[in-house]
């Protein structure tokens, strides 16, 4: 093989490997960013390849088409993907160490194919440098497929754990990174110690150094195993902490449940005083009456009237529990001045304990948004209907028209300072929590916003949710 011939190998197996890059970085970005944009990232995937193919004929350095790519992506990814920004930044930093561990352990490979394909050599044949050059670029194949197998590798694995991550914080990206930084820093000496001039001789590290050949590709497995070992504890220290939350919620919602019922029975208990009462107020007005002390019959009359409306509901909903709550609501709505209208008759299609969960959480929150309007200008509407199988519990309110997106959630983050560390009050997420009681009867949650109208509907599909098929 001549020199010609060997460049022009050289130069095939140099664009192969760019399309490799580009192809592995391509799928692992399909793969983080499962979102309806095919086509428009379609379209950015294939100018991506014909760039980063179009730079590799130029007369410059790898450091150029990295740094350019990795300004095109993210620039790319402030365009469409603003809300993901660091989970872009954090995939770019890992795909690059990726490329630089997989290329440290595949150029070992490659050196020692070549040391031993080398020694079999005769330097005083006259085809010493045909063959030479055809050692190299059968050496300079095995570094390629090599290489194209461990980026591959890596970049599946990665692909499997970082799966079902939305959104990342910019102190995770760091947090993960720094594993990153110490790869490429390490492959970046390496190279620079591959040969070393030094005065008229050369310094060959692997030469010099041949235990290196199999100590440097265990150093990259180990690099690489440990930011795989990373990203697996931070992706199980995220479900840790949101199964917190969920308990922290669960919980605070049993209690809330318990107090209700406690209201029920303490409301029905007072019932059932006035009724054994009864019997001594006729026996009092019959007295004060014989007595001949009407105004004083007036004044007791007034005084029961006023005991009993105390005790009757403005909504009867054929549940205590729902009455409780409802009449709750209302009450504390009225007092706050807005407008409180409910039509709702529960028919014991869901379980009390679970529409009691969604009940509080929606009241809440439009009670609470009402309280930031004028007096008197606040409104709620409650509403249950049926529909086939299904129920459509419907909550609308009045608001300030402002509705800030918690940071990773597709519904409006609370307005109310939390008070413990890592963990999120139950209004916090109160919207998620019903969107999770309203999945375990195959239902969902629907909000729209119109001007100043928040309206938020439930749909539960009827039934136990364990008899649901």
């Amino acid at each position: 093989m001549s020199q010609s011939e060997f460049e022009t190998i050289n130069s095939i197996v140099d664009i192969w490997k760019i399309a490799i890059q580009a192809i592995m970085f391509l799928f692992l970005w399909a793969a983080v960013f499962r979102e309806k944009k095919i086509k428009r990232d379609g379209i950015a995937a294939v100018l991506f390849i014909l760039a980063n193919i179009g730079i590799g004929f130029l007369p410059c350095t790898a450091w150029v088409r990295y740094g350019v790519s990795a300004f095109a992506i993210m620039g790319y990814a402030g365009i469409c993907y603003k809300k993901q920004i660091g989970k872009a930044f954090f995939i770019i930093l890992a795909f690059y160490n990726f490329h630089c561990l997989g290329y440290l352990m595949a150029n070992s490979i490659y050196q020692k194919i070549i040391n031993v394909m080398l020694k079999g050599l005769d330097m005083m044949q006259d085809s010493y440098l045909q063959e030479m050059y055809r050692c190299m670029a059968v050496g300079m194949f095995c570094l390629v497929i090599s290489y194209a197998v461990l980026l591959a590798a890596m970049t599946l694995i990665l692909c499997r754990l970082i799966k079902g991550v939305d959104i990342m914080a910019w102190q995770d990206v760091l947090l993960l990174s720094v594993l990153n930084f110490v790869g490429s820093m390490i492959v970046g000496v390496v190279n620079g110690l591959m040969a070393v001039k030094i005065d008229t001789e050369f310094f060959l590290l692997f030469d010099e150094k041949p235990d290196l050949l199999w100590k440097i590709p265990m150093i990259a497995v180990l690099i690489f195993a440990g930011e795989a070992a990373l990203i697996y504890f931070w992706q199980r220290y995220r479900i840790l902490l949101s199964e917190r939350q969920k308990a922290f919620v669960e919980e605070q919602q049993v209690k809330a449940m318990k107090k209700r019922l406690e209201e029920a029975e303490n409301f029905y208990g007072s019932i059932r005083r006035v009724r054994h009462e009864m019997k001594n107020h006729m026996a009092n007005i019959q007295g004060l009456a014989g007595a001949g002390q009407y105004g004083e019959i007036e004044d007791y009359v007034r005084r029961m009237d006023e005991t009993m409306q105390e005790l009757e509901y403005k909504y009867v909903t054929g549940n205590p529990v729902t009455d409780v709550i409802i009449n709750d609501k209302c009450r504390r709505a009225e007092k706050a001045g807005i407008r409180f209208d409910a039509d709702f008759r529960y028919g014991g299609e869901i379980p009390v304990f679970d529409l009691g969960i969604i009940l509080n959480n929606l009241l809440d929150n439009a009670i609470e948004a009402c309280e930031k309007l004028e007096q008197g200008e606040g409104f709620i509407r409650l509403m249950l209907k049926r529909k086939k199988q299904f129920l459509l519990l419907e909550v609308e309110n009045s608001f300030d028209g402002a509705v800030p997106i918690r940071k990773g959630s597709l519904f409006p983050a609370t307005t109310k300072q939390n008070v413990l560390p890592d963990i999120v009050t139950e209004h916090g997420i109160g919207l998620e929590n019903v969107r999770d009681v309203a999945g375990r009867y195959f239902g969902g949650v629907n909000i729209k916003v119109k001007r100043d109208v928040f309206h938020v509907t439930v749909m539960l599909q009827q039934g136990n949710p364990d008899k649901i098929v």
